[in-house]
């Protein structure tokens, strides 16, 4: 079982989330946050295979977590979730993201998933670096 944590402002960007996800047989969402600041309280808790980061977060970015989490978590793959084709992929990539998934792509996000988890990076297939 794949264990994804999700970090995103909006409640019904994470219902929808889940809803997708849970319907996969081998993910589960083990835990999500509003803010980075929730997020990096929490994550010792709930034991992630997996972090998905919105790129746009109050206060502390999404990309700025990426960073924080591969200090902390250095074995822990993140991956930032977006709406942003362009300008913030090397950015993300940079700060040490395992994947960069464009939100609009809800059927390739369960092998996304699937991919980062076993070590590999993933770009949504529109995104250009």
């Amino acid at each position: 079982m794949i264990r994804i944590f999700v970090v995103d402002d909006h409640p019904i960007i994470r219902k929808a989330l889940r809803s997708l996800l849970e319907n996969e047989s081998d993910i589960h969402i083990c835990g999500e946050a509003a803010t980075a600041q929730e997020a990096l309280e929490s994550l010792p808790q709930a034991n992630p295979d997996l972090v998905l980061v919105d790129i746009s977060l109050p206060e502390l970015g999404g990309i700025e977590l990426v960073r924080i989490l591969r200090i902390r978590n250095p074995g822990l793959p993140a991956a930032i979730l977006s709406g942003h084709r362009d300008g913030f992929v090397k950015q993300a990539l940079d700060a040490g993201a395992n994947g960069y998934i464009l939100k609009g792509n809800s059927d390739d996000l369960p092998e996304a998933i699937r991919q980062i988890v076993k070590g590999k990076q993933y770009l949504s297939p529109e995104i250009s670096v």
